[in-house]
C-alpha cells in the first residue's frame, strides 16, 4: 500500500475540523468573509514561516514569472472565489445542496483533470473500474448528507430560479479542484510545495480581507474576539488546518494525481464531520452519526479503494 494515499484522507479530515472551527469564529467576527480572512491570514503567516524555516525563499525569480504561464499564480484566487461561492450557497439553497453540488464540482474536474493530464498534473485515463468507484463515491456522497431520502428530492416551486445558483455551485466545487492542480503546478515549478502554498493563502488573505472591507465587516470584532475567546482558543487554528491541505494538495497532485487526492481528501471530510456532529466537537450541535451516515461513508471508502487500488 504507498503510504500517500493516507495524506489526503487525514487533509480532508483537518478540512472538516476547519469548517467547525471557522463556523465557530464567525459567531464571533459576525462576518463570514472577515471569519475567512482571518484564517487565510493565520495561515498566510504560518506557511510564510514554515518556507523560511525550510530554507525555500518567499520572493520569486523573475525568470520565473517570464518562463512560466501566467495561470500558474490564481490558485489563490480560484480557491476564495470557490469559497466564497460556498457561503452564498447555503442562504440560497440550504445546507444539503450547498454541501453536495460542491463535492459533485470536484470531482467531475478532478476527473476531467487526470483524463486530459491539465496543468501538466499526472495523467490517469478514467477505466471502467475507476468509473464504477467514483459513481459509488457519489451514490455514499448522497447517502451520508441524507439526499436519499424521499422528503429531500421532493422538488420544489422555486426550482427553476434555484437552477442558476445549483450550476454556480458545481462551477465553485470545480475551481476548488483546478486550485489542487494549478498549485500543485506550481509547487513543481518553485520546486517547493510549501512555498507554493504561501504564496496561494498570501493571495486569498489579500483578496478576503479586501471582500470583508467591501462588505464593510466590522474589524473591531478582531480585538474583542481574543478578549473574550479565551475559553476557545480553538477558533484560531483554522487558517493553520486549512493551510496544511493546501500545502498537502500542491504535494500530493503532482504525485497521485488531482481526482484521487480530490476523492480521498472528500471522504476524510465527509467522515471527520460526522464525527464531530457525533460527539459535537468544536461546541457544535450534537447530531448523532445514523445507520445512513454509517452506510454511506462505507459505500464512499469502498468507491475509494476502488479508484485508487484497482
Amino acid at each position: 500500500m504507498n503510504i500517500l494515499v493516507l495524506f489526503p484522507i487525514l487533509m480532508g479530515a483537518g478540512l472538516g475540523m476547519q469548517t467547525a472551527v471557522n463556523a465557530k469564529l464567525r459567531t464571533f467576527v459576525e462576518s463570514p468573509y472577515l471569519a475567512s480572512a482571518i484564517s487565510f491570514t493565520i495561515g498566510t503567516i504560518f506557511l510564510c514561516l514554515i518556507t523560511l524555516i525550510s530554507g525555500s525563499d518567499l520572493l520569486v525569480t523573475a525568470s520565473v514569472f517570464r518562463d512560466n504561464p501566467a495561470w500558474i499564480w490564481i490558485g489563490g484566487l480560484l480557491g476564495t472565489i470557490g469559497l466564497t461561492i460556498n457561503l452564498l450557497l447555503f442562504s440560497k439553497l440550504g445546507g444539503i445542496q450547498a454541501a453536495v453540488l460542491p463535492i459533485f464540482g470536484q470531482i467531475i474536474m478532478g476527473v476531467v483533470i487526470d483524463q486530459f493530464g491539465l496543468f501538466n498534473a499526472p495523467q490517469s485515463i478514467l477505466t471502467v473500474k475507476r468509473g464504477l468507484g467514483l459513481m459509488l463515491v457519489v451514490i455514499g456522497v448522497f447517502v451520508t448528507i441524507g439526499m436519499m431520502k424521499r422528503n429531500k428530492l421532493v422538488k420544489k416551486p422555486r426550482e427553476q430560479q434555484l437552477l442558476p445558483w445549483q450550476i454556480i455551485g458545481v462551477a465553485g466545487g470545480m475551481l476548488t479542484a483546478l486550485q489542487a492542480a494549478i498549485n500543485g503546478q506550481l509547487g513543481t515549478v518553485l520546486g517547493s510545495p510549501i512555498q507554493a502554498a504561501a504564496i496561494s493563502f498570501t493571495i486569498g488573505a489579500i483578496v478576503l480581507i479586501i471582500v470583508s472591507i467591501i462588505t464593510k465587516a466590522d474589524f473591531n470584532k478582531i480585538q474583542s474576539t481574543i478578549k473574550n475567546s479565551k475559553d476557545s482558543w480553538w477558533i484560531w487554528i483554522g487558517g493553520f488546518l486549512g493551510s496544511i491541505y493546501v500545502f498537502g494538495m500542491a504535494w500530493l497532485v503532482p504525485k497521485i494525481g488531482t481526482g484521487q487526492v480530490v476523492v480521498m481528501a472528500l471522504f476524510g471530510q465527509l467522515l471527520f464531520s460526522a464525527l464531530v456532529e457525533n460527539f459535537g466537537l468544536f461546541r457544535s450541535i450534537k447530531i448523532p452519526i445514523n445507520s445512513s451516515k454509517v452506510m454511506g461513508l462505507v459505500i464512499m471508502l469502498t468507491g475509494v479503494l476502488i479508484v485508487h487500488f484497482l
